[in-house]
């Protein structure tokens, strides 16, 4: 991180002086956040800067100035919640008063059709200064120095930063996680992001003593690869969550082929994803308050069956294991629980359960093989839910044991007091098992990531050496030289040539129309299978050359015929945000329909290309089916590697699809390619 934004954004979340400019009437922006400032109990100074000097109203002690230049000593942070126009001036006079960093609160830029304006103050930002947050933005929060000059409600202290370009989507996770009594370390509201954005706030909070977990909000994206990178490197330190709005993308209807269609931006960013808040408030109470999952068998300890069975479902789904104790630990259970009780995991306290039984079970499970442990109460009025919690809490408080232990007690104002006792033991309590499971299957994706540091790939740039339009026989020649598998073949552009390679080639083999204006040969006729003889080679020539006459027909592909195989796709797109991205998917004509596709940012490593195998739904199929043979996965995984290396080997490469790809009981063939080339982008 360069130097002046560490240092800004030190003092953003650490100042002693903080001025607020604007009019401090009461109802106005100005005065609602030196409002927050003082409730929080900011411990620093706090300065109303105003043209008439004015103090705030309802707090005369809060020091007035007419202008920040001559206020000795400048200040640390200034809060600016001024009409646009006024902006600009207000910025000026911090840069002469050596003010590091300012949060813009004012609206009217960017958003409201002035560009220009917003250009203004990013050339400022990044000439004399100040460092700026925003405009357009919600302001700031740090709650380990009780500052609070932001227009939401103020955060509960707690261990997740939180970062958000959607003021009104911050203020609403507040809101909700202050019911549920979630904390954070930090709030940011960014706006507009003229200066300081995402990638300065997530270095700077990686390495934040404060922070545990850091959530973000994200709407789009201009900085795509170093991006990645900056959350590459926290995830090495810390989890991250994300929201990432507007996840459809309108290109996608315009992409000339299957991988431009399956390759959206947002689907190469690999933290940890929420669909929306709920999901991401469950991630971070689970993340800031549980000890690592290290493997991924759960106990599911309940007092009402029909709850336990449908965590235990959910945890399923989501590839946990929710198995029955061994023999051992059944013996344990069975010497303290009633015969009522069902221990077959969900174990069934029923609702004799009462706070000592949770502690002994959860125990029992927990020194077992479980890696960690979900409590479920279903209070009723004649319940003791209090006790309940406390048994649970005593669970989770074993130092031998270290492993996560998550609740869901339901409903209502019965378990307000038990939900309580579980918060302060730092036990998160979910609103059902099911999301419960839902964290828990996230923790268990964090902590069970490999810890090996992928191979760092050095690859030359070099011009392509093909230009557009790529016909079919040119892209199979230059992908063969690069390596990459075809079944033999050979390009013949008239009659007499088919006739001749007829006389020298083996059969069987495949015709395939060439012609720069077919997309997609196997929905318009122009691939001809199972050719055995010359016959055969010249009348499958003779039916395309009508067929295409009027689509710039160039003459015919032939190939050998590769018999069997899993049909799979390996794809390159070079997206506009994150460079070029490698994916792989279920092939043929159920590409798009099935969209089962695995991607991840090129170049990648062959462990890498492992694990994007194993994502896929396809991957039973290629483990063998039904007596059908395994495949050779280890040989798909080489070809995404060759062909993940093509992206910034080739920048000149747009898209690739080779589809279908045979993946056969040893080996790989690409049958087809289309190549789209273009020109270099910066």
């Amino acid at each position: 991180m360069e130097k002046n934004s560490a240092r800004a954004l030190d003092k953003l979340f650490h100042p002693r002086r903080v001025a607020v400019f604007g009019s401090v009437k009461t109802g106005k922006i100005a005065h609602q956040i030196v409002s927050q400032m003082e409730a929080g109990g900011f411990p620093g100074q706090i300065v109303a800067v105003n043209p008439r000097a004015e103090q705030a109203e309802g707090f005369p002690g809060i020091r007035a100035a007419a202008d920040i230049r001559a206020l000795e000593g400048g200040a640390d942070l200034a809060v600016i919640a001024l009409p646009a126009p006024y902006v600009e001036e207000a910025l000026r006079g911090c840069a002469e008063a050596g003010v590091p960093v300012a949060v813009v609160i004012s609206s009217g830029f960017r958003e409201a059709g002035n560009a220009e304006g917003e250009r203004r103050l990013a050339a400022m930002a990044r000439g004399r200064g100040p460092r700026i947050i925003g405009p357009n933005c919600a302001g700031v929060m740090s709650t380990g120095s009780r500052l609070f000059a932001s227009i939401e409600v103020r955060a509960l202290p707690g261990r997740t930063a939180f970062i958000t370009q959607s003021g009104a989507v911050g203020g609403a996770v507040l809101a909700l996680a202050g019911q549920r009594g979630i904390g954070f370390s930090k709030f940011v509201s960014y706006g507009n992001r003229a200066d300081l954005g995402e990638l300065e706030l997530i270095e700077y909070l990686a390495a934040d003593e404060e922070t545990a977990v850091i959530a973000l909000y994200l709407e789009s994206i201009t900085r795509g690869a170093e991006l990645l990178e900056v959350i590459a490197a926290c995830s090495r330190r810390k989890p991250f969550l994300v929201i990432k709005a507007g996840r459809t993308s309108s290109g996608s209807r315009a992409a000339g082929s299957h991988t431009g269609c399956l390759a959206g931006s947002e689907e190469v960013c690999e933290a940890i994803r929420a669909a929306g808040i709920e999901e991401l408030l469950d991630l971070c109470d689970g993340f800031a308050s549980l000890p690592p999952l290290r493997g991924g068998r759960i106990a599911i300890v309940t007092n009402s069956g029909g709850p336990g069975i449908l965590a235990a479902d959910r945890a399923e789904e989501l590839g946990l294991s929710v198995a029955e104790p061994g023999p051992t630990t059944r013996r344990e259970l069975q010497g303290f629980l009633s015969g009522r009780c069902a221990l077959g995991n969900p174990i069934d306290l029923t609702v004799e359960g009462t706070g000592a039984n949770y502690e002994r079970t959860l125990r029992a499970m927990l020194a077992s093989d479980c890696d960690g442990a979900i409590a479920i109460n279903v209070a009723t009025p004649f319940l003791d839910s209090v006790a309940l919690a406390r048994g649970v809490a005593a669970a989770a408080a074993q130092p031998a044991l270290a492993k996560p232990v998550a609740a869901a007690f339901m409903a209502g104002e019965m378990v307000a007091e038990s939900l309580r006792v579980l918060k302060r033991s730092g036990i998160p309590a979910f609103p059902t098992g099911e999301r419960a499971a839902f964290v828990f299957s996230k923790l268990r994706e964090y902590y069970g990531r490999s810890a090996r540091v992928a191979e760092s790939f050095r690859v030359e740039e070099r011009e392509l050496p093909l230009s557009a339009p790529v016909l079919e026989p040119q892209a199979v020649s230059f992908l063969k030289a690069e390596g990459i598998p075809f079944p033999a073949s050979r390009y013949c552009r008239s009659l007499a040539e088919v006739e001749e390679a007829g006389r020298e080639v083996s059969f069987p083999l495949v015709m395939k129309a060439v012609s720069p204006e077919i997309l997609h040969k196997s929905d318009s006729g122009g691939v001809l299978l199972n050719l055995r003889t010359r016959e055969d080679l010249l009348r499958a020539y003779g039916e395309l050359e009508r067929r295409f006459s009027a689509f710039s027909f160039r003459g015919v592909l032939l190939c050998g015929q590769v018999e069997g195989g899993v049909e799979v796709i390996v794809g390159l797109k070079r997206d506009p945000v994150f460079g070029p991205v490698v994916l792989v998917g279920a092939g043929g004509i159920w590409t798009e329909v099935l969209r089962d596709v695995a991607l991840r940012i090129a170049p990648v490593e062959e462990g890498e290309a492992m694990e994007m195998i194993g994502e896929l739904k396809a991957a039973r199929i290629l483990s063998g089916f039904r007596g059908s043979p395994a495949r050779d996965r280890e040989a798909l995984a080489r070809l995404i590697v060759q062909v993940s290396l093509l992206g910034p080997k080739y920048p000149a490469i747009q898209e690739l699809d080779l589809n279908p790809v045979l993946v056969l009981e040893r080996g790989v063939f690409a049958v087809d390619a289309r190549l789209i080339a273009g020109e270099v982008r910066d």
